[in-house]
């Protein structure tokens, strides 16, 4: 049976969280939340990313790690490593945090590595998940993004999520999207498949009424 998964944004709404990440939080924070939308990476994949990861003149991240609040380790099955082409617009993101960071170390008597992890915050400590669920929950609340009870529509996971549904919408091809997330194309049946669904309904009805105009043109 398939899981109906409801925890995602739509594309205005993806917009408004953006933007609001943008205008009311670090850098740190929006560079991260900007990684997850453009990527559907997991939480933990993006804190255990390091500089020698991101390929800033090819535009490619490399997963080949994940990292929560106890330890790093390499990820949980092979698909989940994998390189993910992202376009000039996080990449440029990425250069500027980039630039930020070497300040930060510098600040603090450091010296720039490309082993180091990427994200840290002005104190130059590494960001972890409590702080990032914190950080997201903030943000949902400032850009109003909130179900009738109040509460955040989506939690961050929730972004994941998104970045699939709205791939699957634009008809993506499945095992495309897959490779992506880092999952294989039956988990993505399993998961999404309440919108693959939808999406071959609208298929049919979009044909079907296609049909009829040109059958009743020719009439």
């Amino acid at each position: 049976m398939n899981k109906k998964i409801y925890n995602y944004l739509t594309i205005e709404e993806l917009n408004i969280f953006l933007h609001t990440a943008k205008k009311y939080e670090d850098i740190t924070s929006y560079t991260f939340f900007l990684v997850a939308v453009y990527t559907g990476m997991r939480k933990g994949e993006i804190c255990g990313l390091k500089w020698r990861n991101i390929d800033l003149k090819n535009n490619i991240i490399t997963i080949e790690r994940t990292r929560d609040d106890i330890d790093t380790r390499t990820p949980k099955t092979k698909n989940s490593y994998r390189r993910i082409l992202v376009d000039d617009f996080v990449i440029d993101q990425l250069k500027k945090y980039q630039v930020w960071s070497k300040q930060i170390l510098l600040k603090h008597g450091k010296q720039f590595d490309d082993h180091l992890f990427v994200f840290i915050n002005k104190f130059n400590n590494l960001l972890h998940g409590a702080a990032i669920h914190k950080l997201f929950r903030v943000t949902i609340l400032k850009a109003g993004i909130l179900n009738n009870d109040g509460e955040p529509k989506i939690t961050f996971h929730g972004l994941r999520h998104t970045y699939a549904t709205t791939l699957l919408n634009s008809g993506q091809n499945v095992k495309a999207i897959a490779q992506r997330l880092g999952n294989t194309p039956a988990m993505i049946y399993e998961v999404y498949g309440h919108v693959m669904k939808e999406l071959e309904e609208q298929a049919v009805e979009v044909f079907s009424k296609s049909l009829a105009y040109g059958t009743k043109a020719n009439v």
